[in-house]
């Protein structure tokens, strides 16, 4: 495959390319949002997806992950405004809004409860000098709050937390156990089940009847106790400790890092799988034998143990296992069943949140020059498939870059320009 990331003026054209396809989607989300009566007054944003033009939680936070490196004006502190600006009254923020600012889901359910990376997003825009005087004593008792009340709906009694297959955003991964099917995993007692209910009422109409024939699938959720969610959980604790540190707040300090170690502490009793060399969801006791891009939060949340870290690192660096040609899937290339790189959604897919999530945490445990090798492949495969289309794809194939994949949409710069925009800074290739 070329080595783009070594063509800087290359670099600068793919990075100004993404750029043009995120203003233009930029102004689409503005021209559209003018004529909608919205429910909250709400500022300026990048297209990040969501439900018949609204926007995600997750995708947001990835967006600022290169939105901080993007030379120009961004609406970056917009972006994370507009979240606050639609709380619940109890502090919980939902995944998703409609384009009026309304929750698309119900604050109950778990599939509202995105990867919460919000902290985590205001963090790297404060490391990159865009965040405006007074930000961090602005947003922390928000962040706050929303810590908490996720810490008291989705913490199971054994300390893991829980979410469902479109809570955690990795839409169509299998996370039951193996030999189960999905009817019978939304039959386990303990679980909530997928109802109308779990929509807010302005979100029915449109969504109910597509969402029927997911209902097994997104039944499973409390009965398991899920590796991401409890993890990004504890990266969240992390983060707020950082706040606390910033606006002096030196219990609160304290409370987060203990709350990281108590959650640490919990994920390495339950979910290491040893025979497996990697972190897993659990059930019933026992691991979910499973490997995925959930397994990769243990290591940037600062939650694995050094000897674990290693082995979660060798499965990286593994041709077998994640180690593909054209970047990280998000299931475990020696699946026996779940590997489907060309024509699943995420089973076996490459996406920018969970290559990035990845590369991240191999820098947090001292794997330089394997991070840059990993950001180069990826990089490439991204760049190739640029060359040929013209745009920015939602997910890519770990495999191949000559096509883009069935189910990936094109002009993807939400979380997309991660690749073009912030792995060259991060990489020193620009």
């Amino acid at each position: 495959m070329k080595d783009y990331a070594s063509d800087k003026d290359f670099v600068r054209r793919f990075r100004d390319g993404a750029l043009d396809i995120a203003r233009r989607k930029m102004d689409d989300v503005a021209r559209e949002q003018a004529k909608i009566e919205t429910a909250v007054p709400l500022g300026p944003r990048l297209a990040t997806g969501g439900h018949f033009g609204g926007f995600f939680l997750w995708d947001t936070a990835f967006a600022i992950s290169w939105g901080r490196y993007a030379p120009g004006e961004w609406p970056l502190v917009s972006m994370l405004d507009n979240f606050y600006a639609v709380v619940e009254p109890d502090g919980f923020i939902g995944r998703e809004f409609s384009p009026r600012g309304a929750p698309v889901w119900s604050p109950f359910s778990p599939i509202s409860f995105s990867p919460p990376l919000l902290a985590w997003a205001e963090r790297l825009l404060a490391a990159a000098g865009r965040a405006p005087a007074g930000r961090a004593a602005a947003v922390y008792p928000k962040l706050k709050r929303h810590h908490e009340i996720c810490r008291r709906r989705f913490r199971r009694p054994d300390g893991l937390y829980f979410s469902d297959g479109f809570g955690c955003g990795m839409d169509d991964i299998p996370r039951h156990p193996r030999g189960m099917t999905a009817a019978q995993a939304a039959a386990v007692p303990g679980g909530i089940p997928m109802t109308i209910e779990c929509l807010h009422p302005e979100s029915r109409e449109r969504i109910w009847p597509w969402l029927q024939k997911l209902v097994d699938h997104l039944s499973w959720n409390r009965q398991a106790g899920w590796i991401d969610l409890s993890c990004q959980m504890a990266l969240d604790a992390l983060q707020l400790a950082d706040f606390a540190d910033e606006l002096g707040l030196d219990a609160d300090a304290a409370a987060f890092r203990a709350e990281h170690a108590e959650t640490a502490a919990a994920v390495n009793a339950r979910c290491w799988d040893d025979a497996l060399g990697f972190y897993c969801d659990v059930w019933e006791g026992g691991t979910i034998q499973r490997k995925t891009a959930a397994g990769f939060w243990a290591l940037v949340s600062k939650v694995a143990t050094p000897e674990r870290a290693a082995r979660v690192v060798a499965a990286l660096k593994d041709p077998a296992r994640f180690d593909r040609p054209c970047g990280f899937p998000a299931v475990s290339a020696d699946d026996p069943e779940d590997y489907q790189p060309e024509t699943a959604y995420w089973r076996g897919v490459v996406w920018p949140p969970t290559e990035y999530a990845a590369l991240l945490g191999l820098l947090a445990w001292g794997e330089k020059d394997f991070a840059e090798a990993a950001a180069r492949r990826y990089y490439n495969a991204v760049a190739a498939i640029y060359e040929k289309t013209g745009t920015i794809w939602e997910n890519s194939s770990p495999e191949q870059c000559e096509n883009q994949k069935t189910w990936a949409g094109g002009d993807f710069c939400g979380w997309g320009a991660i690749a073009p925009v912030a792995l060259p800074v991060e990489f020193g290739w620009i």
